[in-house]
């Protein structure tokens, strides 16, 4: 592995849930890591599904091993949240996590739409 291909800086997300006062269950994603990582976007296709459209783009993200992460956790990158579809130690040598995403891009379409929304 180049180290210099590493040239992005990525956040592991992870669900931490809460409990509210009238006993309902609340949570939010937050960061348990940084590390650099290198990005390759791979193939998008669009479906439509639930009478809507999604859009959805694959990536494959490389960074050092990192035995803490799965595929319970999310991804970000800048402006652009990740979700894991799966995750390889590259020839079970410890040395590189290959970690296959989805973009979430129908979830940054509808928080947009929200807040266009909320703007009216």
């Amino acid at each position: 592995m180049n180290i210099g291909e590493l040239n992005r800086r990525i956040e592991v997300l992870q669900f931490f849930e809460e409990r509210d006062e009238f006993g309902g269950v609340d949570g939010q994603w937050l960061p348990v890591g940084r590390v650099w990582a290198k990005i390759e976007p791979g193939s998008g296709n669009e479906y439509f599904s639930k009478q809507k459209v999604n859009a959805e783009n694959n990536t494959k993200i490389t960074v050092r091993f990192y035995a803490g992460i799965s595929e319970m956790n999310r991804i970000r990158y800048g402006d652009k949240l990740y979700e894991i579809v799966g995750i390889a130690d590259h020839r079970t040598a410890h040395n590189m996590t290959i970690i296959n995403c989805k973009e979430m891009v129908s979830d940054g379409l509808q928080r947009k739409a929200a807040e266009s929304q909320d703007d009216d």
